[in-house]
């Protein structure tokens, strides 16, 4: 069942897509360049500093990076972790399958952040939504904002037995929403700075601040 999904999403992105599609290896975007949307399936795609992508970067089986002062639309990979420089526009939402997130010093996400099995990490970034995982931690440094909250969604099949999970808010971040773990039986550290803020509920984790 996983693999046909995987290969249902690979045809859907080659066929649907309107950009620079690839199969079985990687694209590159060059310092400066401007690009219609890009599509690998088996191919990582990676996109320098001070680019401007006009439509969607979507993968499967590789890894999104986009580098420092550029603006992209929606980041999408189903297997590969997504990496954002510092000073980026994401005009979307930035989402993996298996993978981590990263968003870097001043970046700005204009939709959701989301990964099912992966940490995910803002460092001096802002999220307009939500951000959300399934198994993985969740760290907010150097006054990151998330406008929505942080969700834990619920395990299902494969992540049935998840591990503890571990969520820091630091360095005067700010959660605008709430923090809410749809598992009960999960087992969910919260850790806030003094410098730091959660403005909503916090569900079904236990607090510890510092």
């Amino acid at each position: 069942m996983k693999n046909a999904l995987i290969s249902f999403m690979a045809l859907s992105f080659l066929s649907f897509s309107a950009c620079d599609a690839s199969v079985n290896r990687s694209i590159h975007v060059g310092d400066g360049e401007r690009s219609a949307g890009l599509t690998s399936v088996n191919g990582s795609i990676h996109v320098g500093s001070s680019c401007t992508v006009e439509g969607n970067c979507r993968t499967v089986n590789g890894r999104i990076e986009i580098g420092d002062n550029s603006r992209v639309e929606e980041l999408d990979t189903v297997n590969g972790r997504i990496v954002i420089g510092a000073g980026v526009e994401v005009d979307g939402d930035a989402s993996t399958v298996n993978g981590s997130i990263e968003c870097g010093a001043g970046s700005k996400v204009r939709g959701k952040v989301s990964t099912v099995n992966g940490r995910v990490e803002l460092r001096d970034a802002v999220v307009s939504d939500e951000v959300s995982t399934v198994n993985g931690d969740v760290l907010l440094s150097g006054k990151s904002v998330v406008r929505g909250g942080i969700v834990i969604k619920g395990r299902q099949g494969y992540f049935s037995r998840g591990r503890n999970l571990e969520i820091r808010i630091q360095g005067g971040s700010i959660v605008e929403g709430g923090i809410d773990v749809r598992d009960p039986e999960r087992k969910v550290k919260v850790y806030i700075d003094k410098d730091a803020k959660v403005n909503g509920e916090i569900r079904n984790a236990k607090v510890i601040r510092k």
